[in-house]
């Protein structure tokens, strides 16, 4: 099953290249909904790197565990502005991610996330969580690009 949603930023694609390559992006604009505890130390700290492989302790509301979530980036592309992932964890075995964005105007960019969702049974309600998520990540992305000091 597929989810595909989309949203404004007002940044440049530098802008948002600067805060989307780090790892502790991920866990501002996931925050409170879930929360990815790094489990190789120092991992907040870095940028994302194609090949690699991140390993999670994830959590619901920062205190309902969900066990271990993978991700591996496939693809960081600056030119055309796409990020791949695969990823997988205890309830959903597939969890394969692309954000992919463009400046339409200056200080404007058409962002969007699009995930496919493998989860067994729970498929339906993943995806359906997934829609709810995706738009709270695009508000905090804006938050997060506001201040440009963070």
């Amino acid at each position: 099953m597929f989810a595909r949603i989309s949203t404004q930023l007002n940044c440049t694609e530098s802008e948002l290249w600067e805060k989307i390559s780090k790892l502790d992006s991920l866990q501002f604009i996931a925050s409170p909904i879930l929360t990815f505890v790094p489990m190789n130390p120092g991992a907040s700290n870095s940028k994302w790197e194609v090949g690699q492989n991140y390993l999670f302790k994830l959590y619901f509301l920062k205190v309902i565990p969900l066990g271990l979530h993978t991700i591996q980036l496939v693809k960081i592309d600056q030119n055309p502005n796409i990020i791949s992932s695969h990823e997988s964890g205890l309830l959903t075995p597939v969890w394969n991610h692309k954000i992919s964005f463009k400046e339409v105007k200056p200080g404007l960019v058409s962002y969007s996330d699009e995930v496919e969702i493998g989860a067994r049974w729970l498929t339906p309600f993943v995806c359906l969580f997934a829609h709810v998520f995706y738009r709270y990540r695009q508000r905090r992305w804006k938050i997060l690009l506001q201040d440009k000091r963070k």
